[in-house]
């Protein structure tokens, strides 16, 4: 597969700045080339988004877009946008154009334990939805067969958007949480006992938990067995939430969720859903 690292003038949507990854090239198998390019999505009252764009060269009609949430792991190098970018590459040489944006909160700001996180994830989410808007408006891709995939605070915002959207059929969601307070409490608030009831509530019909089931037999959940942030009582939560989803438990994987194999079922998972050609 020939990977094309476009730059400068030839992306739209508000300019490019560093090429992409060049090993983004080694996830392909397929002869078509590849686009990567490095835009801005504008979003109201807001920075403009980074993402990447990735689609085939080639042009027409009848492709698949995919929206790609990446996960929150300090110290961990895919931290960002470039977690899913070999997977979208791949996804290119079958027709499908994926848009990976930067997510911001809590990457780029701390919680802090009040109404304020509330707005934080609301203006996420926002831009998540604009950024959803830049791939449906990419030349060729068909609004009828696309997917978000997510990961951990990824799946999060992956499932209140989808919850939001009813052209939005398809989600994958890696290691979600179930509800916004709990890790933001555990990991930066460390709030008094008889404060934490309170702290939930400011997230009332925003926890993902409460909105999976919108999704019915569109969700994907792919859970790993020895994940220290995601436990047995969250991916029962899911379960009861989401009685029609799929669900995958990998026994032996951590929260990264970076096995082969877990990346092969979710290719599959995509391929019947999104109806992709080989």
């Amino acid at each position: 597969m020939a990977v094309l690292l476009v730059t400068g003038a030839f992306v739209s949507a508000g300019g490019a700045h560093a090429q992409a990854p060049a090993d983004a090239a080694s996830a392909g198998g397929h002869g078509a080339a590849v686009l990567v390019r490095d835009i801005e999505i504008p979003v109201p009252g807001q920075p403009a988004v980074r993402a990447y764009l990735v689609r085939p060269q080639r042009s027409g009609a009848g492709l698949a877009g995919v929206l790609d949430l990446h996960w929150f792991e300090p110290g961990r190098v895919n931290q960002d946008r470039t977690e899913f970018l070999a997977e979208a590459t791949a996804l290119a040489g079958r027709g499908v154009v994926s848009l990976l944006p930067q997510l911001t909160f809590p990457w780029a700001g701390d919680p802090v334990g009040d109404a304020r996180d509330r707005a934080a994830v609301t203006a996420q989410l926002d831009a998540v939805r604009h950024a959803y808007r830049r791939l449906l408006a990419e030349p060729g891709v068909d609004r009828t067969r696309t997917a978000v995939v997510g990961h951990d605070y990824g799946a999060m915002y992956a499932v209140d958007l989808a919850a939001g959207e009813p052209g939005l059929r398809t989600a994958v969601l890696l290691a979600p949480d179930a509800t916004w307070a709990n890790w933001f409490d555990l990991y930066w608030l460390q709030l008094p006992e008889g404060e934490q009831a309170a702290y939930r509530a400011v997230f009332a019909g925003l926890d993902p938990v409460d909105l999976v089931g919108r999704l019915g037999a569109g969700a994907y959940l792919q859970f790993a067995g020895a994940d220290r942030f995601v436990g047995p009582a969250t991916r029962a939560a899911f379960a009861a939430a989401a009685p029609q989803a799929r669900v995958s438990l990998y026994p032996r994987e951590e929260h990264d969720l970076g096995a082969t194999s877990v990346r092969d079922d979710r290719f599959a998972w995509l391929t019947d859903r999104l109806d992709l050609r080989d």
